[in-house]
């Protein structure tokens, strides 16, 4: 198309531009210029302002080699997320063979018992000589050969079975100064040491002979698992020595110095190798380990007959600079990331950035934050400054930068619009007394649970804002992605004015966010713990494209590193800052080569398609609409989220907002509690507890026996629970001051040979369970009016989420029996009754927290409020939820608007008998009729909506993750093969070790892909091939993830 210009001339022509636009094939635009001679004669034409349109490609299409790659192609995801068991197992299931079992296999305890004495007898009979002979087994030579001298012989307890005469083990262990000696003294055997011989070791030459030797014999404690050995030796003093000094003669003999300037002690490689492993894996200190090896050298020597040497301090030292070096030579780059995490340059496929818009969050790095009060650090009078080996190198922040920008910090008064949570109330009045740290903040990969390089960082008091926010974006520095999620279990506040903080922070800190698309959530349990506005908001299970991550993997982390707190309290900051780093560091290898099975998906969605063809198109249309819409803007209704149906009715948050205003003003006429603590943060607390209880039931309803990793989980939730309610106790004491009594009294008078009851059913002793006359004396009676409220508050908005569930609950149920439902045989029976039964314990949970609001207030009133009435199991009862025999009855609710009436069946009673539940008849319930129902089928909707989308996204990811390992892997080897060369300068023996490290952990990296590419390769399981097989999730055909972004809206910066 051509489009006239302005002409424009110069000094040499003159011209005008035009519009050119390339054909439908070609993927440029441009404006041509046509420019004429002054004379008219020449014409020149120009191409400017060219810009390249971008194509939108699908992960296919890039220019990668793995891109048409799919990993697990037909069938070989483990549905359960299990470990893949042994194959022969497998077999014998898949086949329906019985598996052979052995006596011996089944109870090998019970085969030993018989035979204990004969491994007793084995254990005696080394003590003897046994089938030895007194004479040399290398020499032949006797014992007692006739001289005035007896002949000594021994036996090297790592060699083997046989003796030697002195001589012959002199020469046979020459190179070898650190074996263990027995000798047989006529009766039994005694532990010698070859220095005692006197052994010489020759250092320079491996212990061969040195023909010019340094003449001084210098003495040396060598610590070697499971010995201390007193060793001599000599340096080498031959021309070798010109380029060896004695540091390197040592070190180049596997003996590590525990100084530089003439050492007395050293250890070797593998001693301080395997007290590295036995430290990270098994928790080991230094003293034990120390202890372990004088206890096998002299089980006496702690009475201080033939002592053994001690070096605890030397060795504590040797292994930190161990553990140091080791990190630095095995990643190469100070820190292990997250394989499968997206890292522009190593492993996102080339033409990331124009993928199609749907295809958007396979390249979205999520992180997860959090705080852990465990791993604090005690101050030291006597502690002498030692900075960590590598500041700001690995895990840790940058000490100065981080302690510079802690110094600016300005305490702020925040107001949560949420719960009261802990990690806000004491963020600057957490107790610090006697503690230079208070615990960690951290950050790492939400999805692969990888603690990100700068992303730990001590805290000083709780839980501030400025500490959190140095962390998080130290942990993201160099970040180059388009998209980002942060969850954090207080991310709901956390967010606000999170902008304008980062732009306090350091520069080198600061994102630029004008490309960044950031979402901030609540981590997936932890959710549940907000308000229920909050949680429908900000939980991650409503956030695109972030798959079934639940970002809980950060509390994992932190059962890693807690066993560690113990011996890092009293260690200097640096010396603790290092012994972490190493602990995380080999947390991080270990989750880079574990493998793990990902995918739910196929009951997700099958179980949405049930949900979503008993909804009427239209519906469906307008819903979907509502999530896109609520999406791109927070501040419009969530379709997550029941609407309140009176507008007179408040919600508990709002109760207890108002509550604490009456209560500000009492402050403010000078009646303020000198506790600290309001009435209203008191007995919220004590109702929150009441759901933690209620929670930890649930989880236990109806299983007889538990899974591990489940009863886990039990175990937190009854851990943390227990610690709540020691502190409710506290508080008791001073708004319910008759309770502490009555606790005691009722302890005393449990059985004490009978184990105390779980958390979850302990009394709490709130005030409605104290009888009338306690209250009146024991009692704040401000309390009992609170109480009073937040338990009317309770049992409105109950009765609201109640009508809710019964809505769904009917609905579904008219579905299901409904002519066109199509549920024929057992499978779709199935799917139905697990939804309904679903359903119904969510109906269940409504009416327990109601009677539990109606119980209290009727022990706090005796009059109660007329609206609330006992709730009978009947109330809950439905029309057509009665049995098969009304199943014609349904067909009403399956055709919402039809106009269609349906008769009663003749074994039913007649609809002129009917009495409506009183539940449908109080505040908020009368008008709901069928947009109530609509409402209510539209959050189940939803909700089951974004479980099936959350599992079609994990599919997705987790296929691109494999990739991405391998990508990564690839890229690792490379950047090994790249270091072979990288010390041209070093002496010829360094550049030797240099080339053969970088090529063996560039030969590893390479046979690890090979070996994670074969395993995703192998089919196992038929199912499986459905689930990974699928196209897009459904939400992202035609859509823009950008849109789907909220960023944290102005009004909050």
């Amino acid at each position: 198309m051509n489009r006239g210009g302005r002409p424009r001339a110069n000094a040499d022509n003159t011209g005008y531009d035009v519009s050119f636009q390339a054909d439908a094939d070609t993927t440029i635009a441009a404006d041509r210029g046509v420019y004429f001679s002054t004379d008219g004669r020449r014409q020149r034409e120009e191409l400017m302002n060219i810009t390249h349109k971008k194509r939108r490609l699908e992960p296919t299409q890039l220019d990668d080699r793995l891109a048409t790659w799919i990993p697990v192609p037909e069938d070989n995801v483990d549905m359960t997320g299990g470990e893949g068991g042994n194959d022969a197992e497998v077999a014998d299931v898949v086949a329906g063979e019985k598996r052979k079992h052995y006596d011996g296999s089944l109870d090998p305890m019970s085969k030993w018992r018989p035979e204990k004495q004969v491994f007793m007898d084995a254990l005696l009979w080394h003590n003897s000589l046994g089938d030895h002979k007194l004479c040399c087994d290398t020499c032949g030579v006797k014992s007692d050969d006739g001289s005035k001298e007896r002949v000594r012989l021994f036996k090297c307890r790592m060699c083997g079975e046989f003796m030697q005469c002195g001589d012959c083990c002199l020469e046979w262990h020459e190179r070898t100064p650190l074996h263990v000696l027995d000798e047989w003294n006529g009766n039994f055997w005694e532990m010698v040491e070859l220095g005692s011989l006197g052994l010489v070791y020759q250092l320079g030459h491996g212990g061969a002979r040195c023909l010019f030797p340094d003449l001084k014999i210098c003495k040396m404690v060598v610590l070697e698992y499971l010995y201390v050995h007193r060793v001599q030796y000599q340096y080498c003093g031959c021309k070798k020595s010109d380029t060896t000094p004695p540091l390197q003669q040592l070190l180049r003999n596997k003996w590590y110095p525990a100084t530089t300037v003439d050492p007395a002690t050293c250890t070797t490689f593998g001693t301080l190798e395997t007290f590295r492993m036995e430290n990270i894996v098994g928790n080991m200190n230094v003293s034990d380990f120390v202890t372990t090896m004088e206890r096998r050298t002299n089980a006496t020597g702690s009475t201080g007959m033939n002592r053994v040497p001690h070096r605890f301090k030397e060795f504590m030292r040797m292994s930190r600079q161990w553990a140091f070096l080791t990190r630095m030579k095995r990643a190469g780059c100070r820190h292990d990331k997250a394989g499968a995490c997206p890292q522009d340059g190593r492993n996102l496929p080339p033409g990331w950035r124009d993928v199609e818009p749907k295809f958007r969050f396979l390249y979205m790095l999520i992180v997860a934050l959090d705080a852990n009060f465990k791993l604090k650090n005690r101050m030291r009078a006597n502690a002498k400054y030692d900075p960590p080996l590598g500041p700001g190198w690995e895990y840790f922040v940058e000490p100065q930068e981080y302690k510079k920008h802690l110094k600016s910090y300005v305490p702020e008064k925040d107001i949560s619009s949420c719960i009261a949570f802990a990690a806000l109330l004491q963020k600057d009045t957490r107790s610090t007394a006697g503690l230079r740290v208070t615990g960690v903040g951290g950050c790492v990969c939400a999805r692969h649970e990888c603690v990100r390089p700068n992303g730990i960082g001590d805290l000083q008091k709780g839980e501030r804002y400025t500490n959190m926010d140095f962390i998080v974006f130290s942990a993201l520095l160099g970040f180059s992605l388009l998209w980002l999620t942060i969850s954090y279990d207080i991310a709901c506040q956390w967010r606000k004015n999170l902008l304008a903080r980062m732009e306090k922070l350091p520069e080198a800190l600061q994102l630029s966010m004008k490309d960044i698309r950031l979402q901030c959530a609540l981590p997936v349990w932890h959710a549940g713990s907000h308000e229920e506005e909050c949680c429908n908001a900000h939980s991650l299970s409503v956030k695109p494209g972030v798959g079934k991550s639940d970002s809980e993997g950060v509390e994992r982390t932190w059962a890693v590193l807690n066993p560690a707190a113990y011996h890092t309290k009293d260690m200097n900051i640096g010396n603790r800052e290092d012994h972490l780093n190493d602990k995380i560091d080999n947390h991080n290898f270990l989750k880079n080569i574990g493998l793990s099975s990902l995918a739910e998906r196929a009951p997700q969605v099958a179980a949405f398609k049930e949900v979503s063809s008993t909804v009427e198109k239209e519906l469906r249309e307008k819903w979907q609409g509502e999530i896109n819409d609520w999406l791109a803007d927070s501040t419009k209704a969530n379709p997550y989220v029941l609407d309140k149906s009176a507008p007179d009715t408040p919600s508990e948050a709002q109760v207890r907002a108002d509550l604490k205003k009456d209560e500000e003003a009492k402050v403010a006429a000078g009646r303020a509690p000198l506790h600290g603590t309001s009435a209203t943060a008191f007995l919220t607390a004590g109702m929150q507890l009441e759901d933690s209880q209620h929670r930890i039931l649930a989880e236990l309803r109806g299983l007889p026996l538990i899974a591990p990793d489940r009863e886990s989980k039990i175990q937190e939730l009854r851990l943390a629970l227990l610690k709540k309610i020691a502190k409710l106790r506290k508080l008791q004491g001073v708004f319910m001051p008759g309770a502490p009594a009555l606790i005691a009294n009722e302890e005393s008078l449990r059985d004490a040979d009978t184990p105390p009851p779980r958390p979850e059913k302990i009394k709490l002793w709130m005030p409605h369970e104290l009888d009338e006359a306690r209250r009146a004396t024991g009692c704040a009676r401000s309390v009992v009016d609170i109480e009073t409220k937040l338990r009317s508050s309770q049992c409105l908005n109950a009765l609201i989420h109640l009508r809710s569930r019964l809505h769904s609950k009917q609905f579904f149920l008219g579905f299901r029996y409904s002519s066109s439902s199509h549920m024929v045989g057992q499978h779709q029976a199935t799917k139905a009754n697990t939804l309904h039964a679903q359903i119904g314990d969510r109906v269940n949970d409504g009416a327990e927290k109601y009677r539990k609001g109606y119980g209290a207030l009727l022990k706090l009133q005796g009059n109660i409020d007329p609206q609330f009435r006992p709730l009978k199991d009947s109330d809950l009862q439905l029309d057509g939820d009665d049995g098969e025999s009304d199943r014609a009855a349904r067909k009403k609710l399956a055709m919402i608007g039809s106009g269609r009436g349906a008769r009663a069946p003749r074994n039913a009673p007649g609809t002129t008998r009917k009495v409506m539940s009183w539940i449908w008849t109080a505040q908020g319930g009368a008008n709901e009729g069928e947009e109530g129902l609509h409402a209510s089928v539209r959050v189940e909707w939803c909700r089951a909506r974004a479980r099936k989308v959350r599992w079609e996204e994990e599919v997705w990811l987790v296929r691109e993750e494999m990739r991405r390992v391998i990508r990564y892997l690839d890229w690792q080897a490379e950047f090994w093969r790249a270091r072979v060369e990288s010390r041209p300068d070093a002496e010829a023996g360094v550049r030797a070790g240099v080339r053969a490290y970088a090529l063996k952990q560039a030969a590893l990296c390479t046979r690890l892909g090979l070996f994670f590419r074969s395993e995703w390769e192998t089919p196992t399981n038929e199912m499986t091939k459905k689930v990974v097989a699928g196209g897009p999730p459904e939400h992202l055909e035609g859509a823009d993830l950008d849109d789907f972004f909220d960023p944290v809206p102005p009004a909050e910066q």
